[in-house]
């Protein structure tokens, strides 16, 4: 691995400011999971990542009734400007072109998530399978280089509003087909044995100031799997991706 130029002034300056006495490249190195083979069936992949523990329901159902706060909350929310309101861990109310969306959280783990998805035929990608699926293969840090493309829109780093309904480049598909691993707050689950994440880390390295190249860092298909503390899932960060694999039908 060698970083392009732009990303490693990027990370000097960052050192510099921290006052760290480190070799960038050896701190990426360490981060990143070592080179492996691993045997890749075929499968039907969702394109798209799903939502955990949000549950859509209309304004009548009986989890909302009961919350009156919740109603004068969307109450006061259809009045305003904004295009959501979220009430942590709770509910949440979207504006849609036909009127309002509401969702209620519902708390869930790991191994009802896979309960839920073998059930329904599906399972998740193995940690080996989704960085196939995010990287094709590649012996670089992104698909397209050792660095960042400073020219992409990246989320959190640039303002959308002039065409708010475009996707940024890193959710564009990839040779897949794929969106995937474009937002680092967004935690992809993957298959393993116990609450295991790819292609984010929740937003630490942002929120911690950390710049574009470290933020976006944790989205690398080579990337250390995160395993949680615990296999409880939080739907604001955790996400996930059902496939089905080919090779278990004849």
């Amino acid at each position: 691995m060698g970083l392009n130029q732009e990303s490693r002034e990027e990370l000097e300056y960052l050192f510099r400011e921290w006052e760290m006495e480190r070799d960038p490249e050896e701190m990426i190195r360490e981060s990143m999971a070592p080179v492996r083979q691993a045997a890749i069936g075929p499968m039907l992949v969702g394109r798209e990542l799903e939502e955990i523990n949000w549950e859509p329901v209309k304004m009548d159902d009986p989890r909302l009734t009961v919350h009156p706060d919740w109603l004068k909350e969307f109450r006061d929310f259809a009045w305003s400007d904004s295009s959501s309101l979220t009430l942590h861990q709770s509910a949440r109310i979207e504006r849609t072109e036909k009127g309002f969306q509401i969702c209620i959280y519902n708390h869930t783990d790991y191994d009802a998530l896979l309960a839920m998805l073998e059930n329904r035929g599906f399972s998740l990608p193995t940690a080996d399978e989704w960085a196939y699926l995010c990287g094709g293969g590649c012996r670089t840090l992104f698909p397209w280089g050792d660095g960042l493309d400073y020219s992409m829109r990246l989320h959190w780093f640039e303002n959308m509003d002039e065409d708010e309904n475009r996707p940024y480049d890193m959710e564009e598909p990839n040779f897949f087909g794929l969106s995937i691993a474009y937002d680092p707050y967004m935690r992809e689950v993957v298959q393993a044995d116990r609450l295991t994440t790819c292609g984010g880390d929740g937003g630490c390295n942002i929120c911690g100031g950390l710049g574009p190249f470290l933020g976006f860092l944790p989205c690398s298909p080579h990337c250390k799997p995160e395993v949680q503390e615990d296999n409880e899932l939080n739907g604001d960060y955790d996400f996930y991706r059902p496939i089905i694999r080919l090779e278990n039908y004849d």
